[in-house]
């Protein structure tokens, strides 16, 4: 079965999202929307998990501990991840360990702004090279794993960047097969984005920086 993990904080999307997902994806599949929003949702159609923890690292987190799944997917609850890929993700799985939803292979495609696709291009170069991980979107928030991948991993989650973290840690126990399939990345259905060009973003640098130091180093 595969167990959908959705983070969300104040999304007014994700009833729609839950929707689409039930419509387009035929497989055996469960919901869990992870939230830690001012005041909780009404969910229809998924298991809502109140988060205890913060940030969105550790809402999916969370999740793994709630999911029934030996398929995981994590996803962003905005509505800029189409939910149809997963079928393809799906077809993926089957002979990968992890499979990336990539807006940075041939045939993938983000709406963002050219200034963030610039420095996220930069930062995917640099910080794969420096790890070592042959991955063009190290930090896509839309990927799905095997369940066999966590066996044995202690997560730290620092900041939005959990796959980084997951696909670093995973590589270290052994051949770990990839694949990355090329997706359209659109912008949110609705409210407004966490995390832009500004301070906040800045942050969220400084915070990949620090959790790639500390994973290259053995502290994270």
């Amino acid at each position: 079965m595969l167990s959908i993990i959705i983070p969300t904080k104040n999304e007014p999307y994700i009833n729609e999202l839950i929707a689409d997902i039930h419509k387009k994806v035929s497989a055996e599949h469960e919901i869990l929307v992870v939230d830690k929003s001012d005041v909780p949702p009404q969910i229809k159609g998924a298991r809502l998990i109140l988060q205890k923890s913060d940030g969105l690292g550790n809402a999916v987190v969370e999740g793994l501990k709630e999911a029934n799944g030996d398929i995981i997917l994590m996803m962003d609850g905005d509505g800029s991840h189409e939910p149809s890929y997963i079928n393809e993700m799906l077809k993926g799985i089957a002979e990968n360990d992890i499979v990336i939803g990539s807006k940075y292979v041939p045939g993938g495609f983000t709406e963002d702004y050219q200034s963030r696709v610039y420095v996220s291009k930069i930062l995917n170069l640099v910080i794969g090279s420096f790890l070592g991980l042959k991955v063009r979107d190290l930090m896509s928030g839309f990927v799905m794993y095997r369940r066999s991948v966590f066996d044995g991993l202690v997560l730290k989650p620092k900041g939005y960047k959990l796959a980084l973290e997951i696909l670093y840690k995973s590589s270290k126990k052994g051949p770990l097969k990839v694949k990355e399939i090329p997706v359209r990345f659109y912008k949110r259905k609705a409210g407004t984005s966490k995390v832009g060009f500004n301070r906040a973003g800045m942050s969220e640098v400084w915070r990949i920086f620090a959790l790639t130091f500390s994973l290259r180093f053995g502290s994270g």
